[in-house]
């Protein structure tokens, strides 16, 4: 009889967890749950144009937004960056600049401060723009821009 409770409480414990594994899984767009962690916007063989980085993060008390730019993947480590700026701006329900940060003097890897963007009661659309200067013989500025709405990526 002690047996049978047994396998009959192992059977039940484990069909309790399969449901609590899967329960977050079914029936949840893709677009409805944004995926925890870091997502590469533009991607670089090389030294180029800057790259913008969204995490979507959350805890008890709610879901935030949090943005910085950084050097292309492919930058070679120690290439010297002589300045990295961006801005964010929420562009609706009206303008307005949510983001401000730069670097200068830096080297490869590098990224500006990581800081949280407004909720989505607050700002529903973001617009982002970025330039990046190396320092060598040309100086050419790159720049890119984005736009995304708060729960999405930019794109």
């Amino acid at each position: 009889m002690d047996g049978n409770r047994i396998r009959r409480g192992t059977v039940l414990g484990a069909a309790a967890a399969a449901c609590l594994l899967t329960a977050g899984t079914i029936g949840t767009p893709a677009e409805a749950a944004p995926a925890a962690g870091p997502k590469t916007v533009a991607v670089a063989a090389s030294c180029g144009n800057p790259v913008l980085k969204v995490w979507y993060d959350s805890d008890q008390f709610g879901t935030y937004l949090k943005a910085w730019f950084e050097t292309a993947r492919g930058c070679p480590k120690g290439r010297k960056v002589a300045s990295l700026s961006g801005k964010i701006y929420c562009f609706k329900p009206k303008s307005k600049l949510v983001y401000s940060a730069s670097v200068a003097g830096k080297k490869a890897p590098t990224s500006t401060l990581i800081k949280a963007l407004p909720p989505k009661n607050k700002c529903k659309t973001f617009y982002a723009e970025s330039v990046i200067v190396y320092k060598g013989a040309s100086r050419t500025p790159f720049k890119d821009t984005w736009r995304w709405n708060w729960g999405g990526y930019p794109a």
